[in-house]
């Protein structure tokens, strides 16, 4: 006959295991709660009881009510959703509780709610009344990336608090509604840094505003923005909307002398967007794009202009090492030719080890006949590096002839000839 079974229904070796893992889960190190939290939330409902007895019983360790909120976290119910409301900021009720454990909890709380997903909304909407709780309600709802926190995003964005008015800003970014404009748009002019680029970012991917709203227009001021990351962030905003307009503002900020060098990098990455057959938005500011790029290319390269001579050897190396990675990529019949003749143009002005090897990857990249002579002198460099990238950039440019070539014009250096052929 089969063993009997408790007044529960439950097998006794059953009973007997669930009565241990509890007992683990309360009063063991912590790998024995992580183990036994797995089992109890393999009970279902059934835990959600004792589980909230346990996270309400002032007397027990903050570890165990650690564990005990990760596993509420899997019954996402209104029951559930209150107590681990309850324990963001609790600080008296829980008297064992230093102040950096109520902190620990208090975050991890809110990152449980938050994992919840759209079902905790009216909970951490609610919570935003409470100032003293406002703040990590907001960055609960910050992470519950649903349509559903608009309202509540919105009520708070204009707060007090300039780390609550980003989580707003940054979560309202998400949401193409007609509410959310005006009040990212208003965020541009915010007085704390993390808000001004949270509203940057999220208009840079409007496209579908630039019509009616003129959004490039309201970025470009932000080109000169006090703090250069919100300058940095609104160049390449400009750069993913693409509008013709902003290239003269891109062009005066590439050459300008106050230009910081992080803020020149992206600017040029912002211009290779305008210059992506794909991405760009019409021909002509594709053209005008490629057009600025060159001219800073040959200005900061020669250094005929009181703007190169105000950038530092290293400075100029990073701007023009980053034109000439652009310029490797065009792929428009025409551009690629005019950047080709540019690259080799440059090869002429001895120009630093770290732009020679650029070059001679954007030459390989574009692939066009007419590098592979232009490449040829660079065999005999001083620089160890470059004979080994332009070998390789001339086995790529013409795989089949690349070595007679390279023997016929090295005849009269017989010394580098075996170097390179060392190298091949």
């Amino acid at each position: 006959m089969p063993p009997s079974k408790g007044l529960s229904g439950v097998e006794p070796s059953e009973l007997e295991s669930r009565v241990s893992h509890w007992q683990y889960f309360k009063s063991g190190d912590f790998k024995q709660k992580w183990n036994s939290a797995k089992l109890i939330v393999r009970e279902g409902d059934s835990a959600i009881a004792p589980l909230l007895e346990l996270l309400n019983d002032p007397a027990v360790d903050a570890e165990t009510h650690w564990f005990t909120i990760r596993a509420l976290g899997h019954f996402p119910g209104p029951e559930v959703i209150a107590a681990i409301a309850e324990q963001i900021d609790n600080t008296t009720y829980y008297v064992n509780r230093t102040a950096e454990q109520a902190a620990e909890l208090s975050a991890f709380a809110i990152e449980t709610l938050a994992a919840m997903g759209p079902v905790t909304i009216t909970v951490l909407s609610q919570l935003l009344q409470n100032p003293r709780r406002r703040l990590l309600a907001a960055k609960a709802l910050n992470q519950v990336r649903s349509s559903g926190v608009i309202p509540a995003m919105v009520s708070v964005a204009g707060d007090e608090n300039a780390t609550v008015r980003y989580y707003a800003i940054d979560a309202l970014g998400s949401f193409h509604s007609s509410v959310v404009t005006p009040v990212l748009l208003t965020a541009l002019g915010d007085p704390a840094t993390a808000v001004r680029k949270a509203a940057v970012m999220a208009l840079g991917r409007r496209h579908d505003l630039q019509a009616h709203h003129q959004i490039s227009q309201m970025l470009q001021p932000l080109l000169w923005d006090i703090d250069v990351s919100v300058c940095c962030q609104t160049a390449l905003a400009l750069g993913r909307l693409g509008d013709e307009d902003s290239l003269d503002a891109l062009q005066r900020i590439l050459l300008s002398i106050h230009t910081p060098i992080a803020l020149r990098i992206d600017t040029v990455r912002a211009l290779e967007w305008y210059c992506d057959h794909v991405a760009a938005v019409t021909e002509q500011s594709t053209q005008r794009a490629f057009a600025i790029l060159t001219h800073a290319f040959k200005a900061f390269a020669t250094t005929e202009t009181d703007d190169s001579e105000l950038l530092t050897a290293q400075e100029k190396t990073q701007v023009l090492v980053a034109i000439v990675r652009v310029l490797g990529d065009m792929r428009q019949v025409a551009l690629s030719e005019q950047a080709t003749h540019s690259l080799i143009e440059q090869l002429q002005n001895k120009p630093s080890e770290a732009v020679v090897q650029a070059v001679i990857m954007a030459l390989a990249s574009l692939g066009l006949p007419q590098a592979f002579d232009a490449l040829l002198p660079l065999l005999k460099h001083t620089a160890d590096a470059i004979p080994i990238h332009t070998i390789a950039a001339l086995k790529r440019l013409e795989p089949d002839h690349s070595l007679e070539r390279v023997s016929n014009y090295l005849e009269d250096s017989p010394e580098h000839q075996a170097d390179v052929l060392k190298l091949w």
